[in-house]
């Protein structure tokens, strides 16, 4: 019965071992892919669908979206976004009209799949998921405090090449956001006024300052 018992701890402890190795994997995997996108900017397309509860309704876009450190510009059919790090530009094709605002951390997280792991990291339980895939990284972050806004966060990253292929968030109210990611680029070279709206491409823009 004693060596029984002590078979039994050693199996627990080689479990929780293991476990703890690969959760500090997972956040690592995670901190690499945020730190690849600070110096060098990327670009990718992008299909966005967001689902509700019971998936009783669905919305779906899609569009191009260019990334470096905390800016970004996003470009779809029908508005485009630029964020310099500060103040966020959103354009409307069809009133052409742009909104100037300076976002929340919160807001923030709804446009770029970046802030929204950066942002929840240290709210967050990172671990591999039970799903398997032979191609991806399936990360779980799960928010350590009850009162957060959001159940689960899935993030799908390449194991090849270590780049970002989906992110899905789950919030309290069953709501399903899906980023899925494709044609991504690497080292793309643009200058910081990319991030920025540049009002002479606009003829006659109607303009909204609402800092």
């Amino acid at each position: 019965m004693k060596r029984f018992s002590y078979s039994i701890l050693v199996l627990i402890i080689s479990i929780l071992s293991v476990s703890g190795q690969n959760n500090a994997d997972a956040e690592k995997i995670i901190n690499n892919l945020l730190a690849s996108v600070k110096t060098t900017a990327i670009r990718t397309n992008f299909k966005l669908k967001i689902t509700e509860k019971n998936a009783l309704n669905s919305q779906s876009n899609s569009g191009t979206f260019t990334l470096k450190g905390e800016k970004f510009m996003l470009e779809m059919d029908e508005t485009k976004a630029w964020f310099d790090g500060k103040t966020q530009w959103a354009y409307m094709v069809q009133s052409n009209e742009v909104s100037i605002t300076e976002p929340t951390a919160q807001e923030l997280a709804a446009i770029n799949p970046m802030a929204i792991l950066s942002g929840y990291k240290t709210k967050s339980y990172i671990r591999f998921s039970k799903k398997k895939s032979a191609q991806n990284h399936i990360i779980e972050m799960r928010p350590k405090q009850k009162n957060n806004d959001f159940t689960l966060i899935e993030v799908q990253i390449n194991k090849s090449n270590q780049q970002l292929v989906s992110v899905s968030l789950t919030d309290k109210k069953g709501l399903n956001t899906m980023l899925s990611l494709s044609n991504y680029q690497k080292g793309i070279n643009v200058s910081d006024n990319f991030f920025q709206f540049n009002k002479s491409k606009y003829k006659n823009v109607i303009i909204n300052d609402l800092r």
